[in-house]
């Protein structure tokens, strides 16, 4: 059975995942909080992106985590020969290319099938821990707990930038576009330092 993550969960999930990152901030309450009022955002952002999406990849995710719960071999190739993408030979092998097989283009439709079934089959851990089959009323969503985590991690650091940039700017200092919010932080408590000790003499 493939195992249904719902919202609290996936919340809880990519929270959990993402306890690391905080504590590499000074203000690590703040980042807490920050990311406890996003998480949802950054969830609706992914699933939208899941639903629009009209790429194969879409295919592939849902084939991987599908596959990654069967019991045999033989279990995942039925998975993968249950879409329609997937009747053609010239498709496997685009697939078996993506997952990184090589695969001999003269090998049989049978033969390319057992391939890429069994490396699915070796790798099931790896991508039942990559994928999470999310379950959001009527609709199912293939969705990656990693990349949301990533892209709520992105999304703290470009506003702490454009803060720490506003900032900045008040106090006319220089900024780089390479320099991130900490570097830009550093920056400001020296300027402020700097300013505090001039004032004193």
């Amino acid at each position: 059975m493939e195992e249904r993550v719902y919202k609290e969960n996936l919340k809880r999930m990519i929270l959990e995942m993402a306890q690391d990152e905080i504590s590499n901030y000074s203000s690590q309450k703040g980042v807490q909080k920050y990311f406890e009022g996003n998480i949802d955002k950054i969830i609706n952002e992914n699933i939208k992106n899941y639903l629009d999406d009209i790429s194969v990849n879409k295919i592939y995710s849902k084939i991987l985590k599908r596959g990654s719960s069967q019991e045999n071999v033989q279990s995942v190739a039925r998975v993968i020969k249950s879409e329609e993408l997937f009747k053609s030979k010239n498709e496997l092998i685009k697939f078996a290319r993506y997952l990184g097989i090589n695969v001999n283009a003269k090998s049989s439709y049978t033969q390319t099938l057992k391939r890429i079934s069994n490396y699915i089959y070796l790798n099931r851990k790896e991508y039942s821990e990559k994928y999470v089959l999310y379950r959001n009323g009527d609709e199912e969503c293939i969705l990656e707990p990693e990349k949301i985590k990533l892209d709520l991690i992105e999304s703290y650091k470009s506003k702490t930038r454009k803060d720490m940039k506003s900032i900045a700017r008040l106090l006319d200092i220089n900024v780089e576009d390479e320099e991130s919010a900490e570097d830009i932080r550093r920056k400001v408590i020296n300027y402020i330092m700097k300013e505090k000790l001039t004032k004193k003499k």
